[in-house]
C-alpha cells in the first residue's frame, strides 16, 4: 500500500488540523508512542522520536530513518487515511 507522511496527508485533505496536535491525539488514542534512542553525535544524549504502536499499524509503517540507526518515521497508508483522520477529528472535537 502507497504512504505518506502526515503532514503531506493533512494538507492533501485540507484538514484544520496541525500534525503536532494530530499526533498529540495519536498518542493519547495509542496509536503513536514517544521512543528515545541514544545520540550518535553527542554521547550521554537522547534523541526522541515518535513511531507507530503495533495497534497503529493498522494504519501505517514504521520506515527506518536511513540518517539516524534504531529510529524510525511513521507513515502512513494512503488508503486508510480517511479512516484515521475521523478517528483524530472524533478525539479532538
Amino acid at each position: 500500500m502507497k504512504t505518506d507522511s502526515m503532514t503531506n496527508l493533512l494538507k492533501q485533505k485540507n484538514a484544520e488540523i496541525s500534525t503536532v496536535k494530530a499526533n498529540k491525539v495519536l498518542v493519547a488514542l495509542e496509536l503513536l508512542e514517544d521512543k528515545e534512542r541514544p545520540s550518535s553525535k553527542y554521547p550521554g544524549k537522547v534523541k526522541k522520536f515518535r513511531a507507530l504502536t503495533p495497534k497503529g499499524l493498522t494504519y501505517g509503517i514504521n520506515k527506518e530513518n536511513l540518517n539516524s540507526s534504531g529510529q524510525t518515521s511513521p507513515y502512513y497508508y494512503v488508503e486508510k487515511f480517511d479512516e484515521l483522520l475521523s478517528l483524530i477529528q472524533k478525539e479532538e472535537g
